[in-house]
């Protein structure tokens, strides 16, 4: 976001327009990246999160915990490694966070909106059905709602390696192949416990 911006931001709480106070963790030159939003009529939190700013995210001094890059990293079971982890629609938003934390590459799929974070090695996918990587290419995913149609939640959990964890809406079904490990009002977690098949190798018939 751009930082001339701020000063046109305003609290969208039902009250007398009122500036938002902001403290700013992290920018490059004219741009928000990361950044903390208060209001000082009604103590409204918002979140500046890789240049996007997030209005609808929380409630009042509450934060959304499915755009927490900690908790997600740790119900992912991410750990340093050079498969990448599929963060897809609003879980892109936690990508630089999760950066700082773990140290591996980051597929963003269908992101909600941002700024690129360079310092993050991601690549971007924007996809309409399916999920276009091989078996076992992922260390885990991260799915949001809405990314949970029966076909992309399954050619999600195709991707994952074995013993990976997928992440995904509690009202969403668990796509066999899968053990569910946790689950609260919000989301599942569960771990891959069954291969996929993979390429078929082409033989040439004897003649």
């Amino acid at each position: 976001m751009l930082r001339d911006l701020l000063d046109s931001l305003r609290c969208p709480r039902a009250h007398a327009e009122s500036w938002l106070v902001a403290m700013v963790h992290r920018a490059d030159g004219p741009f928000l990246i990361d950044a903390d939003l208060a209001c000082p009529v009604c103590g409204a939190e918002f979140r500046i999160i890789d240049g996007t700013a997030q209005f609808d995210a929380a409630e009042p001094g509450v934060r959304d915990e499915a755009l927490d890059a900690t908790r997600t990293a740790a119900l992912l079971g991410l750990s340093e490694g050079h498969l990448p982890v599929l963060l897809s629609g609003r879980y892109a938003g936690t990508g630089a966070a999760l950066g700082e934390l773990v140290s591996l590459p980051q597929v963003w799929l269908n992101p909600s909106g941002g700024l690129p974070a360079p310092a993050v090695p991601r690549s971007a996918l924007v996809v309409r059905e399916r999920l276009p990587l091989g078996v076992e290419t992922l260390a885990a995913a991260a799915v949001d709602a809405a990314h949970a149609s029966r076909v992309m939640l399954e050619s999600i959990v195709r991707a994952v390696r074995l013993g990976g964890r997928v992440l995904a809406p509690a009202t969403v079904p668990i796509p066999d192949g899968l053990r569910e490990l946790a689950r609260d009002d919000e989301e599942w977690v569960a771990e891959v416990t069954v291969r996929a098949s993979g390429l078929v190798e082409l033989r040439r018939r004897a003649e």
